[in-house]
């Protein structure tokens, strides 16, 4: 079964390794508490590593290290697989330009990152190890634009305008159910962990035949790409803002 690629992902935290398929000697600059984590393979999530090379997105954004940074991660053409370290994987780091000025504006104390939770070596660690992901590689993009804004405060990198085609046959633009997505969640919701702990997905060869029944079963009794507005409708639950806070235009906080 193929899925249908996806173009865009967005996460919290970064896919770990990102940092190295960027300007890596300008972040540190910028961040120098972030080399001990990423020489230790512990800066990004290990999880979201292995969904940006099963997925294959266009482009990704993340948030959570507060620092605006681009890169570029190129997929391989087997698997998705890469090796960690810039050197060895053949990913292109940006040299610094010695003519560049850098400003930075992180002059207040709460900037550091938040702490990464001390993980085992991902993936991309060891070629050797294997994948426990039970979704296979599909078709998608060559490669992966990567970007990560930082804090919402004045002087910050934490708005960019970027614009994307968009269907001709979107028009109005509209939500819709994915009916993929809900056949996914249908077939796993029997795997979902209340607890600490997550199991492990089943092998291929148990959940994918799950997979596909579960989106047969959406499309006989939800059907495709159903307009959410056709099920849910938005209205307003509470008063809007007092018109004598309009005239300063401040609301109250």
């Amino acid at each position: 079964m193929k899925l249908s690629p996806v173009d865009i992902c967005l996460s919290h935290d970064w896919p770990q390794y990102m940092e190295s398929h960027g300007n890596y000697n300008n972040l540190m600059r910028r961040k120098p508490h972030f080399r001990a984590d990423a020489e230790a393979g512990r800066l990004g999530s290990p999880p979201l590593l292995e969904v940006l090379k099963k997925v294959r997105p266009s482009r990704w954004f993340s948030g959570h290290m507060h620092v605006k940074y681009e890169a570029t991660f190129k997929h391989a053409d087997q698997g998705g697989a890469t090796s960690a370290a810039a050197s060895s994987s053949g990913a292109t780091v940006k040299e610094a330009n010695p003519d560049e000025i850098q400003i930075d504006f992180d002059d207040d104390d709460d900037d550091e990152a938040p702490p990464q939770q001390q993980s085992e070596p991902g993936p991309e660690a060891s070629s050797s190890q294997a994948s426990s992901s039970a979704i296979h590689s599909r078709p998608g993009a060559s490669e992966t634009k990567f970007l990560a804004l930082d804090k919402c405060l004045p002087k910050k990198d934490y708005l960019e305008i970027i614009d994307f085609p968009a269907p001709l046959d979107n028009d109005p633009p509209k939500f819709t159910f994915d009916t993929e997505w809900l056949g996914i969640v249908r077939a796993t919701n029997q795997y979902l962990s209340r607890t600490k702990r997550q199991q492990s997905l089943p092998a291929d060869n148990v959940l994918r035949p799950l997979i596909e029944e579960s989106i047969r079963w959406v499309k006989d009794n939800v059907g495709e790409n159903k307009d959410i507005a056709e099920l849910q409708s938005f209205s307003m639950t509470s008063p809007g803002p007092d018109p004598a806070f309009q005239e300063s235009n401040r609301l109250p906080q």
